[in-house]
């Protein structure tokens, strides 16, 4: 085709090129227009947006099945030229490209227009829109949503990737001679995550639910010390012969949230209260300087879990020996009992364990973090106990045992209370809230890190 159209191709090229030169020439009769080897360089990629301006829509679209697309640009050359243009515009024109290459000019713009009318023909029959947008987003759990919401579907019962969600729609239909697309979809938001890509094939005549996870940077995400306004970024396009082409552009208002919110998560997401765990942080900055007490508080100065000690009978008495150590040691930090100051958003404020270690204060909930974090470095097997409006924490005596022993962590806020004190009033509670028809219904929740972290759902980075 490249061939065989020269002469009528370039014809369009003149024809297009005129609005170009009627700008460079003022005078009624052309005297002022540019000709000779003192012309200026011919800009393409405006005779071709010209030349897209010119067509319209509807024989745009069908250009890409014209077998002999240089018939319909010499008709529409021939019918918009014989409009009553200014003679002096045409001797503009022809003076402008005396000297031009016409060999480059002519490949160029026929790799321009070309080039256009690719891209129109592969994108032609696919369109998207949103298909779910989460408004708040939380800090706590932002970077694990790819787990929380693992097979998540909507009120639609469709899937319903979260955070953000394409629905993207390939309006050719099977009889006709159209194929499957291969589509991708990009999301980020400026500033605050990494450029998430999924692709995936959409069939004629049908549609796909294209959703990613974001990847958010950590130290965004430990300034945030109120909720943030953003926005998602979506682009989606079409893959052909190694080229990203654009379809779908998109922005979309999201609230970041700081990490130390426990805000309110989509209805129907699985073990909820187990998310929980994200705030016990045993690889916290403090953590060793708390380890090394401990170990001083035992035999030897050697801090070992499930081991037995040499004045002790058994490996659960030596279990309660560290359990006890470990209470003492954080007992001395004079943490008290103060609620939380509002941060703005929805939901309730929890401080991670270095944060209470560094304010001294402390709920219900943020002792049984700051133990339960403790414990699980040091190597026991751990147990979050939720009983209505509180939390202790809870740990098995023996590696795989059975038993569980609690502790009610809010004793730490009491100096003169022992260990003894805190283990006998967590046995009451425990034995008061939780049996087998409170934990069916809900009210309350044996949590054990162990399975938690098999799940998948880790500590977050808190330092």
């Amino acid at each position: 085709m490249k061939t065989h159209s020269r002469l009528s191709f370039f014809a369009i090229t003149a024809f297009t090129a005129f609005t170009i030169a009627f700008t460079a020439c003022s005078g009624e009769d052309g005297k002022d227009g540019i000709a000779g080897k003192d012309a200026e360089e011919v800009d393409v990629d405006s005779l071709a947006k010209v030349i897209r301006t010119k067509v319209t829509k509807t024989l745009w679209d069908s250009l890409y099945a014209e077998p002999y697309v240089d018939t319909v640009y010499k008709i529409l050359f021939d019918n918009t030229y014989s409009e009553n243009w200014m003679d002096s515009i045409r001797e503009a024109l022809i003076d402008s490209l005396k000297d031009a290459d016409y060999d480059s000019l002519y490949d160029q713009l026929y790799d321009s227009i070309y080039n256009d009318i690719y891209t129109q023909n592969v994108i032609r029959s696919l369109d998207a829109s949103i298909w779910s947008s989460k408004e708040n987003i939380y800090g706590a759990f932002a970077n694990q949503y790819r787990l929380m919401y693992k097979d998540f579907e909507g009120q639609s019962g469709q899937p319903t990737p979260i955070p953000i969600s394409v629905l993207v729609r390939n309006t050719c239909e099977k009889k006709t001679k159209c194929r499957w697309k291969k589509v991708a979809l990009k999301v980020w938001i400026e500033g605050a995550t990494d450029t998430s890509t999924t692709t995936d094939f959409v069939n004629p005549d049908s549609t796909v639910i294209l959703g990613t996870s974001l990847k958010f940077d950590n130290d965004y995400l430990l300034g945030l010390t109120a909720p943030k306004q953003e926005q998602f970024q979506i682009r989606a396009y079409a893959l052909e012969n190694d080229r990203e082409i654009l379809f779908f552009s998109e922005s979309e208002p999201t609230t970041v949230h700081p990490m130390q919110v426990n805000g309110a998560e989509l209805v129907g997401v699985e073990n909820r209260d187990w998310w929980n765990a994200v705030w016990v942080t045993p690889n916290m900055d403090s953590m060793t300087t708390i380890l090394n007490e401990v170990a001083k508080k035992l035999p030897n100065g050697t801090l070992k879990a499930y081991q037995q000690y040499t004045d002790d009978e058994s490996v659960v008495e030596s279990s309660y020996r560290v359990v006890k150590a470990v209470f003492e040691v954080l007992q001395k930090r004079n943490i008290k009992y103060v609620e939380n100051d509002g941060i703005g958003s929805n939901g309730q404020k929890i401080n991670y364990p270095i944060e209470v270690l560094r304010t001294k204060h402390a709920v219900c909930n943020e002792f049984t973090f700051l133990v339960a974090s403790v414990l699980e470095a040091i190597g026991f097997e751990v147990a979050l106990i939720i009983i209505p409006n509180h939390m202790f924490v809870g740990w098995h005596p023996e590696q795989g045992g059975s038993t569980l022993e609690v502790l009610e962590t809010t004793l730490l806020n009491n100096k003169d209370a022992t260990f003894a004190d805190a283990n006998e009033i967590a046995r009451e509670e425990f034995t008061e809230n939780v049996t087998d028809k409170t934990i069916k219904s809900g009210d309350a929740q044996v949590i054990m890190l162990d399975d938690v972290r098999s799940y998948g759902i880790m500590p977050n980075d808190v330092p």
